[in-house]
């Protein structure tokens, strides 16, 4: 053996860690390989253990194996609780409340009779061993969802059943577990209601604390998780203390009350509690696969391996045909359903944690619960797992590809287009920080999460498995293009679309995705103080378009920032910009030509140039602040052209210079080359003005045909003229004086 002629003490400590990082190793190259941990798992924790390798030995452990195996179940068990949506079942289609109810009876009892008939052993015994492989477990289902992109329907049911029935699973096998135990003595009946009582009472009075306690803020954020993961251990403690084989149920309950009760701190404490349970069901893989002999597989002979075909084959589609009676579910969606059902490691531990304490109680053929469990979870997970995408394939339940939407940023502008995406038959899932912004997504029937998108692990995340466009539309344009590069690595066959008003490159960030709405006035969209006008327009006649369109659809292409390629009816968002938002303060004493060679010469000829027009101005000042403003952050917005900003008190108007440069200059931020300057200055009382301004120059700029006749020009009544050309696109500039 590995360890052997270590003490004791040592062998329980090197037995523990080697499991632990095994586990962790294994969970991690399952996902970049991108195939079901449990395989991994299960063949790794049977190759070192002490059948083969002997690296791992599980009986070192001794009785602490028992109390590691408990107590790690009964965690997994609390996460179990903690995301259980008991909405999600009241509000379930008719499919899964049919696999929730009469799906479950019919695994279970036929099931039982099965191994009854095939091994003879008493009912009790039969019944609990079938109620072992009810469950199909979210933790196998979850990433082989994801992997074969099944139909949004299936996956939807498949997720469900998984999520919803692991607490029903471990009930039922609960109550098998406890009728065993009180079977034989004159207190039967009240030794199994006493434990079901008291596992329920002791639940729900935990439960209910731990939720008085984070509804009160009581605990800290950077306490929160240990706080919980604490109150679960000494709930569970609590009821195996007041009386044994009752914490399991504990547990189960308190979590579940509390996910019920949905505490805001609720998703962080799930997320914390999903790495935990990841660390948990790899080392309890490898200890209890370690402990796993095939001798016992054996010794069932070809009677175990026929049962193990008929829970696949026969059960499976029995529960499926049976459950869905009535429903408008086709032939094919029910073959797929009756193929998919993965076990995993709830399963396994209940198996063996009950395999453990019937042996020590000297109950018979205890080791027939692994020993079933085990084959099912191998012979469903491998086999089922390496076929699902050829069956969904061939059964036509396949979606061609991800074509939902996220949306980052659940604001005004976010909710309009996901308004439209959902009216052209498209998923949309909002994200967002702010939680005002996602209430009312919630309220307006969006599916919407108050979560950071740069941080977010969307992993085993049922809304995002069939994301295949990302739009990150907040105000922060530099917020909007990280959002792009990390969802660009996360869905990297996803389209990704991000609003911004300037070339990424200039940052010194690689280019993630297309930048759209370039010329939208987003943040003065979102200051919500000016009246926007969103305009919705079926069968639009290109002809007769006023306004930028947004989004647009026809005979199912979305086209983003313009219209579609197809031919039809055109359906298009369209955001029409009031008229008195469009008033820009040119004025010819403001306009200026250059020959100078620097930025910083002609920020000095700029900043003389607005202290002529505004005498309160201290020009020298005024210099600094800009040359030092484009050192820490470049004021080029794309094409050659700058946009310096500030706001200043000693300015009762907004003012508007611009500057046009005979031979273009170097940007002191990047390097950039710049040949054309507009420099705006506003009262500091005017912010949402300063903004709008902002945005109507940049959307000014973006147009080709603007750009050339403001480069075209020779002279400053010439630039003058030229921004008076276009005022069909800005507002009518005030009569000019004399030069």
């Amino acid at each position: 053996m590995l360890f052997a002629g270590t003490d004791f003490s040592h062998q329980i400590l090197t037995n523990f860690v080697f499991a632990a990082v095994l586990g962790v190793a294994m969970m991690v190259l399952s996902q970049k390989l991108r195939i079901s941990a449990i395989v991994l798992l299960l063949l790794t924790g049977i190759a070192v253990g002490p059948e083969f390798l002997g690296w791992v030995q599980p009986a070192a452990l001794g009785d602490g194996l028992r109390t590691i195996i408990s107590l790690a179940v009964g965690i997994i068990l609390f996460e179990g609780g903690l995301t259980l949506d008991a909405k999600g079942y009241v509000q379930s289609s008719q499919e899964i409340t049919g696999i929730l109810t009469k799906g479950v009876l019919v695994t279970w009892l036929v099931s039982a009779i099965l191994i009854k008939v095939f091994f003879g052993f008493p009912v009790t015994f039969c019944l609990l061993s079938a109620s072992l492989i009810i469950v199909t477990g979210p933790t196998v289902i979850g990433p082989l969802l994801k992997r074969i992109g099944v139909k949004k329907r299936l996956h939807h049911i498949l997720h469900w059943e998984g999520v919803l029935i692991d607490p029903i699973g471990v009930f039922i096998a609960l109550l098998c577990y406890e009728w065993i135990l009180s079977e034989g003595g004159s207190f039967t009946y009240f030794n199994f209601i006493s434990r079901f009582l008291i596992g329920a009472a002791i639940g729900l009075g935990f439960g209910s604390v731990i939720y008085f306690i984070l509804k009160r803020n009581w605990v800290p954020n950077g306490s929160l998780n240990i706080f919980v993961l604490a109150s679960a251990m000494l709930c569970f403690a609590a009821s195996e203390t007041l009386l044994s084989e009752s914490g399991l149920l504990s547990v189960t309950v308190a979590g579940f009350l509390v996910g019920y009760k949905k505490p805001r701190q609720l998703e962080s404490i799930i997320e914390y509690k999903d790495e935990l349970k990841d660390f948990l069901i790899g080392l309890l893989f490898i200890l209890l696969a370690a402990q796993l002999q095939i001798s016992k597989f054996l010794a069932y002979g070809e009677k175990l391996l026929w049962l193990v075909v008929f829970v696949m084959f026969f059960v499976r589609p029995l529960n499926i045909f049976v459950s869905m009676r009535g429903s408008t579910l086709k032939l094919r969606e029910k073959l797929f359903l009756s193929w998919i059902a993965p076990r995993g490691i709830v399963a396994a531990s209940m198996a063996s944690l009950f395999a453990f304490q019937l042996n020590a109680n000297g109950s018979p053929n205890a080791d027939f619960l692994e020993t079933l469990t085990y084959s099912v979870i191998a012979g469903t997970v491998i086999f089922q797992g390496f076929t699902a995408k050829l069956m969904g394939y061939l059964l036509g339940v396949l979606e061609p590809a991800p074509k939902d939407w996220l949306i980052v940023g659940a604001n005004r502008v976010g909710r309009q287009i996901g308004h439209f995406l959902r009216d052209q038959g498209v998923g949309v899932v909002l994200l967002d920080t702010n939680t005002r912004e996602v209430k009312w997504a919630l309220n307006e029937g969006f599916v919407a999460r108050c979560e950071n998108a740069l941080t977010l692990d969307p992993e085993n995340r049922e809304i995002f498995y069939g994301i295949g466009n990302v739009l990150a539309i907040t105000g922060n344009e530099d917020l909007n293009l990280l959002v792009s590069q990390r969802w660009g690595r996360i869905l990297p066959n996803a389209k990704l679309f991000r609003w911004g008003t300037r070339e990424a490159e200039q940052d010194g960030f690689e280019e993630e995705g297309t930048q759209v709405w370039s010329a939208l006035p987003l943040k003065t969209i979102l200051a919500e103080e000016q009246d926007h006008d969103f305009t919705r327009i079926q069968d639009l006649d290109p002809n007769d378009l006023d306004g930028q369109v947004l989004i647009s659809a026809a005979n199912g292409e979305i086209a983003l920032n313009k219209l579609p390629k197809s031919k039809g009816e055109i359906d298009a968002l369209v955001f029409q910009i009031p008229e008195k938002e469009l008033k820009l303060p040119f004025r010819i004493e403001g306009l200026l030509l250059s020959k100078v060679k620097q930025l910083e010469l002609l920020f000095g000829e700029l900043a003389q140039l607005v202290a002529g027009l505004v005498p309160q101005l201290d020009a020298q000042a005024l210099a600094e602040q800009l040359v030092a403003g484009e050192k820490e952050f470049s004021s080029l917005i794309g094409h050659g052209i700058s946009l310096p900003h500030l706001y200043s008190e000693h300015v009762k108007q907004p003012v508007l210079a611009v500057a046009k440069l005979e031979e273009p200059v170097a940007c002191l931020h990047t390097g950039a080359q710049i040949q054309l300057v507009f420099l705006l200055i506003s009262p500091q009382e005017q912010p949402v003005a300063h903004l709008n301004m902002i945005s109507r120059i940049a959307q000014l700029v973006m147009d080709p045909d603007v750009r050339e006749a403001l480069f075209a020009a020779t002279d400053r009544q010439a630039l003058y003229e030229a921004l008076l050309r276009i005022k069909s696109k800005v507002q009518t500039a005030p009569a000019p004086t004399s030069p």
